[in-house]
């Protein structure tokens, strides 16, 4: 997608795109999935902000060939947002895969020891396929993986500027969009853009609820 306000970021780019999985990484430690994910003995914050920085950095790594890193213009947010339509056979989850891949050969063998197995436990409830359950076979759909602005930047409208070119578009094509969030306060936030939460997912162990969110096309 070629959106107005927008910066898609090319695969070629990896100084722009190591620069803006740190500053989302960085809004990413107060993500309640990379929150509870992280909570683990003799982790520290310094550490903490380099997994999440990797996580955001290996997601971008397999989408961005894709056209699904976007960045506001003065680089206050960044969103990696992908068009069914345009992903690679297999689809976002053949790609999540591979960001999983990545991802772990970032970690220590003692990272991956505990970290592994905790990601596993909470699969239930951090589930990025679900819209394909609720999606028709040939229904073409926006869905967010990920989105941040500058915590320096926050209350200066970047984050509405980052947000609305792709409901405008999704608004223009007749398409749903789908994302999926962790709290109560972005479940808010979310709704005030036309979202509604229509499934809550938790997994047993943890003090988790994944809302699965659906906006619906405006004529």
């Amino acid at each position: 997608m070629n959106l107005p306000g927008l910066e898609t970021l090319r695969p070629e780019q990896t100084d722009k795109l190591d620069a803006l999985a740190q500053m989302v990484g960085t809004c990413f430690l107060e993500e309640m999935w990379y929150v509870t994910w992280l909570d683990v003995p003799g982790m520290s914050d310094e550490r903490k902000l380099a997994v999440t920085q990797a996580a955001i950095r290996s997601d971008y790594a397999v989408t961005a060939p894709y056209q699904c890193v976007y960045a506001l213009a003065d680089r206050a947010g960044a969103a990696n947002v992908y068009l069914r339509s345009e992903l690679p056979e297999g689809g976002w989850e053949r790609l999540e895969e591979k960001s999983a891949l990545l991802m772990a050969a970032t970690l220590t063998p003692e990272e991956g020891a505990v970290l592994g197995p905790r990601a596993e436990a909470m699969d239930l409830a951090s589930s990025t396929s679900w819209p394909l359950e609720r999606a028709r076979a040939d229904e073409d759909f926006i869905y967010f993986i990920s989105a941040g602005v500058d915590p320096a930047r926050r209350g200066t409208g970047a984050f509405r500027r980052l947000f609305t070119p792709f409901l405008d578009e999704a608004d223009r094509r007749g398409l749903r969009c789908y994302l999926d969030c962790y709290t109560d306060r972005l479940e808010q936030i979310y709704g005030h853009f036309g979202f509604e939460t229509v499934e809550r997912r938790g997994a047993p162990g943890f003090n988790l609820v994944e809302r699965c969110m659906v906006r619906a096309p405006r004529p």
